[in-house]
């Protein structure tokens, strides 16, 4: 006597995803809480230094697909007045608070090169993120260069590639 094959659940071919199912857009969250009665979908964006957030409500704008699709439409909109090419860039230059050099993407360190010996390196580090949002650094040491020399090549570098990310990012769609 041979064993039943397995039973497979298949959904039947006219079922329609229901709208849980879908992964939202990006910037775009849903918001179901039963406590508060509060059911719609919110935009969330943050450009520079301001967060701009807004709510829409499935019962104000006829149900759960038209409140999406009005979501999409404001979502789309404050992106056409904020450039992403613009955000990326302001992230790539923003300087931070523990900056030390003055110039983002570039600070001195000093390390351990071996600790049985207590010989430690001394470099300027440039470091950027590349078109694809991978992490690059480039030292400079400064018993090779010089103190100055160092610090100058280093910011040169940082330069040269944010230069390099930007004119890629402008040709990309």
């Amino acid at each position: 006597m041979q064993p039943e094959p397995a039973l497979r659940r298949r959904a039947p071919v006219n079922a329609t995803l229901r709208l849980s199912s879908v992964t939202p857009p990006r910037n775009i969250v849903r918001v179901d809480h039963e406590g508060s009665h509060t059911h719609a979908w919110r935009v969330t964006l943050q450009r520079w230094n301001g967060i701009t957030v807004k709510t829409f409500s499935d019962s104000v704008h006829g149900g759960k697909r038209k409140a999406l699709k009005a979501a999409r439409e404001y979502r789309n909109g404050l992106l056409l007045q904020h450039s992403p090419l613009k955000h990326h860039v302001w992230v790539r230059t923003r300087l931070r608070r523990n900056n030390t050099s003055g110039i983002p993407g570039v600070g001195r360190y000093e390390v351990a090169a071996n600790p049985n010996t207590g010989r430690r390196q001394i470099f300027w580090l440039a470091s950027w993120a590349n078109e694809r949002g991978v992490r690059h650094q480039r030292k400079f040491f400064i018993s090779s260069y010089g103190e100055r020399q160092a610090k100058r090549l280093a910011i040169t570098e940082r330069r040269r590639q944010l230069n390099r990310v930007c004119a890629i990012k402008c040709t990309q769609p």
